[in-house]
């Protein structure tokens, strides 16, 4: 770096020149000798490099240019893609408690994916059993998450499947299955109670009471007696259930069957599913719907009291 100073000069040093050198400097110069001119100081090489990034900057600027209308115009050589707007997609709102026939229909009717393709994709195989940890095929009924996801023209079955199994695990990534582990009950055994409560339930805060009663009723080898399981087996979510319905001879029905059903009887939310995994601590042995319009239901310890709920929930509904 500059000093500041003029080149070639020195200041504070003396002349120690002899005298003699001294008058043949001054006979020099006045027998008129000719002065040497100072050499020609070069002009500052601030303006070239300031020339040179400016054609740098150029540069890069029209390389920029042309690869944002590559990428977007793509190869179609007109430019039209590059005033293209970006694709809207179609949302799709699965709610929680669908079968995997209700999520098929919904995808028929709104969407252009195949719901045949849909239910082979979540049918009974490999994959379904590798998530309950089962020893027999198991479809993926339970582990398609309910919420909305977006649908593209590029989506395929398979994508919007692989969203929905993502979704699952990533929801219940957090929730505690340790109590119910205490219980000897598994993660797929959650889920079927999850999927239960889900369709049992309409008034959130009764979710882990109902979950409660359920865990009770197994632990007394009681049969659940749940009327959605038996909806289930029929493949109708009918209100009204006869006595041949309730007579139905499947796995699934509850009303017929100890224990738990084989699988998942719809696709429950995470409310559920936490309800089930840690429900609350209750003596309840039964629950019977008001038929009030509250969606709520009388819970019961004893089947006396039992009977007295099930009077109330047949006045209300004007039996």
């Amino acid at each position: 770096m500059s000093s500041g100073r003029p080149r070639n000069r020195d200041y504070g040093r003396r002349d120690h020149r002899s005298s003699q050198g001294r008058r043949t400097a001054q006979g020099a110069s006045s027998r008129g000798a000719r002065h040497r001119p100072p050499p020609r100081k070069r002009p500052p090489s601030g303006g070239r490099t300031f020339a040179w990034l400016l054609l740098i900057v150029a540069v890069v600027g029209l390389l920029a240019y042309a690869g944002l209308r590559n990428v977007g115009g793509g190869s179609g050589g007109d430019g039209a893609g590059a005033t293209t707007a970006a694709e809207v997609p179609v949302r799709v709102t699965f709610p929680e408690g669908l079968r995997r026939e209700d999520i098929a229909a919904i995808l028929e009717e709104k969407t252009s994916l195949s719901a045949d393709e849909y239910l082979r994709l979540t049918a009974a195989g490999p994959r379904g059993r590798q998530l309950a940890k089962a020893d027999g095929p198991r479809s993926l009924e339970g582990f398609l998450f309910p919420a909305t996801y977006d649908i593209y023209s590029t989506t395929t079955v398979d994508d919007l499947v692989e969203q929905q199994l993502a979704a699952y695990a990533d929801r219940t990534a957090g929730i505690d299955f340790r109590p119910a582990a205490k219980k000897n009950l598994t993660r797929y055994d959650v889920l079927i109670l999850a999927s239960m409560v889900e369709r049992e339930v309409r008034v959130p805060e009764e979710r882990r009471i109902v979950a409660g009663v359920m865990y009770n009723r197994l632990r007394n080898d009681m049969r659940l007696d749940i009327d959605a399981t038996v909806q289930y087996a029929l493949g109708s979510w009918k209100t009204e259930l006869t006595l041949d319905d309730l007579a139905i001879d499947s796995p699934y029905n509850t009303r017929k069957f100890p224990g738990l059903p084989p699988g998942p009887i719809c696709n429950p939310g995470e409310a559920s599913i936490l309800a089930a995994a840690k429900p609350a601590a209750t003596d309840f042995l039964y629950y019977v719907a008001k038929n009030d319009g509250s969606g709520g239901h009388f819970f019961a310890r004893t089947p006396e009291e039992f009977e007295v709920a099930v009077a109330k929930s047949r006045a209300n509904a004007g039996g």
